[in-house]
Protein backbone atom coordinates (compact mmCIF):
# COMPACT_ATOMS: atom_id res chain seq x y z
CA UNK A 1 0.00 0.00 0.00
CA UNK A 2 1.63 3.34 -0.83
CA UNK A 3 0.91 6.62 0.87
CA UNK A 4 -1.48 7.93 -1.26
CA UNK A 5 -3.54 4.54 -1.09
CA UNK A 6 -2.92 4.31 2.78
CA UNK A 7 -4.83 7.92 2.61
CA UNK A 8 -7.43 6.70 0.74
CA UNK A 9 -7.96 3.77 3.25
CA UNK A 10 -7.67 6.28 6.07
CA UNK A 11 -11.06 8.49 4.03
CA UNK A 12 -12.82 5.62 3.29
CA UNK A 13 -12.97 4.21 7.29
CA UNK A 14 -13.79 6.53 9.71
CA UNK A 15 -13.62 3.42 13.01
CA UNK A 16 -10.24 3.25 14.87
CA UNK A 17 -8.22 2.52 18.19
CA UNK A 18 -6.41 5.27 19.31
CA UNK A 19 -3.50 4.77 21.32
CA UNK A 20 -2.30 7.34 24.28
CA UNK A 21 0.33 7.17 26.31
CA UNK A 22 -0.62 7.02 30.43
CA UNK A 23 1.69 8.92 33.32
CA UNK A 24 2.71 5.25 34.07
CA UNK A 25 4.22 4.78 30.51
CA UNK A 26 1.64 2.11 29.47
CA UNK A 27 -0.68 2.37 26.36
CA UNK A 28 -4.48 3.87 26.88
CA UNK A 29 -6.55 2.54 23.84
CA UNK A 30 -9.96 4.20 22.95
CA UNK A 31 -12.09 2.78 20.06
CA UNK A 32 -12.97 6.29 18.32
CA UNK A 33 -14.24 7.83 15.21
CA UNK A 34 -12.29 10.16 13.32
CA UNK A 35 -12.41 12.35 10.07
CA UNK A 36 -9.20 12.90 7.80
CA UNK A 37 -9.89 17.00 7.07
CA UNK A 38 -7.18 19.30 5.75
CA UNK A 39 -4.14 16.16 5.97
CA UNK A 40 -4.88 15.24 9.44
CA UNK A 41 -6.72 12.67 11.33
CA UNK A 42 -9.54 14.97 13.49
CA UNK A 43 -11.07 13.15 16.41
CA UNK A 44 -13.93 14.23 19.16
CA UNK A 45 -13.30 14.35 22.91
CA UNK A 46 -14.30 15.80 25.64
CA UNK A 47 -11.73 17.74 28.36
CA UNK A 48 -12.32 15.41 30.84
CA UNK A 49 -11.04 12.52 29.24
CA UNK A 50 -8.04 10.35 30.40
CA UNK A 51 -7.05 10.48 26.75
CA UNK A 52 -6.95 14.17 27.00
CA UNK A 53 -4.71 14.65 30.08
CA UNK A 54 -2.86 11.92 28.44
CA UNK A 55 -2.40 14.09 25.42
CA UNK A 56 -1.89 17.47 27.14
CA UNK A 57 1.04 15.95 29.01
CA UNK A 58 2.53 13.76 26.11
CA UNK A 59 1.48 14.68 22.42
CA UNK A 60 2.40 11.54 20.97
CA UNK A 61 0.14 8.92 19.50
CA UNK A 62 -1.37 5.97 17.20
CA UNK A 63 -4.11 4.99 15.40
CA UNK A 64 -4.94 1.32 13.88
CA UNK A 65 -8.04 1.76 11.62
CA UNK A 66 -9.27 -1.21 10.39
CA UNK A 67 -11.56 -3.21 8.13
CA UNK A 68 -14.02 -5.41 9.42
CA UNK A 69 -12.48 -8.46 8.44
CA UNK A 70 -9.47 -6.91 10.50
CA UNK A 71 -7.07 -7.23 7.29
CA UNK A 72 -5.90 -4.73 5.49
CA UNK A 73 -5.60 -2.28 7.96
CA UNK A 74 -3.22 0.60 9.20
CA UNK A 75 -1.47 2.45 11.87
CA UNK A 76 -0.76 5.71 11.83
CA UNK A 77 1.44 7.38 13.58
CA UNK A 78 2.40 11.15 14.91
CA UNK A 79 1.58 14.12 17.60
CA UNK A 80 -2.12 15.59 18.37
CA UNK A 81 -2.39 19.34 18.68
CA UNK A 82 -5.23 19.99 20.81
CA UNK A 83 -7.97 22.42 19.00
CA UNK A 84 -10.40 24.26 21.41
CA UNK A 85 -13.83 24.24 20.26
CA UNK A 86 -15.58 26.96 21.78
CA UNK A 87 -18.85 27.65 19.56
CA UNK A 88 -18.85 24.03 18.53
CA UNK A 89 -17.91 24.59 15.00
CA UNK A 90 -15.48 22.45 14.57
CA UNK A 91 -17.01 19.34 15.91
CA UNK A 92 -19.67 20.04 13.70
CA UNK A 93 -17.74 20.25 10.32
CA UNK A 94 -16.51 17.03 11.87
CA UNK A 95 -19.61 15.23 12.39
CA UNK A 96 -20.66 16.64 8.60
CA UNK A 97 -17.54 14.74 7.15
CA UNK A 98 -18.47 11.37 9.42
CA UNK A 99 -21.71 11.22 8.37
CA UNK A 100 -22.22 13.00 5.16
CA UNK A 101 -24.77 15.31 6.67
CA UNK A 102 -24.97 18.48 9.07
CA UNK A 103 -26.20 17.42 12.32
CA UNK A 104 -29.99 18.02 12.31
CA UNK A 105 -30.42 20.64 14.94
CA UNK A 106 -27.20 22.74 14.65
CA UNK A 107 -28.11 25.36 17.50
CA UNK A 108 -29.03 22.34 19.55
CA UNK A 109 -25.59 20.62 18.50
CA UNK A 110 -23.30 23.55 19.48
CA UNK A 111 -24.99 23.95 22.40
CA UNK A 112 -24.46 20.01 23.34
CA UNK A 113 -20.42 20.55 22.54
CA UNK A 114 -20.46 23.21 24.35
CA UNK A 115 -21.77 21.65 27.57
CA UNK A 116 -19.68 18.42 27.01
CA UNK A 117 -16.81 20.71 26.68
CA UNK A 118 -15.47 18.88 23.62
CA UNK A 119 -12.50 19.82 21.55
CA UNK A 120 -11.00 18.38 18.41
CA UNK A 121 -7.93 16.14 18.81
CA UNK A 122 -5.63 16.61 15.23
CA UNK A 123 -3.48 13.65 14.66
CA UNK A 124 -0.44 14.79 12.51
CA UNK A 125 0.46 11.79 9.82
CA UNK A 126 3.83 11.62 10.47
CA UNK A 127 4.30 8.10 9.87
CA UNK A 128 1.75 5.21 8.03
CA UNK A 129 2.22 1.43 8.04
CA UNK A 130 -0.47 -0.43 6.97
CA UNK A 131 -0.95 -4.13 7.02
CA UNK A 132 -2.52 -6.15 3.89
CA UNK A 133 -4.75 -8.70 3.61
CA UNK A 134 -3.13 -12.36 3.27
Amino acid sequence: MTRSEGLRFLEEHHRGVLATIRANGLPQLSPIVYAVMDGKIRISSTWTRAKTRNLQRDPRAALCVLTPEFRPYLVVEGRVRLVEDPTGDENARLYERITGAPPEDLDEYRAAMKRERRLVYELSLDRLYPVDGD
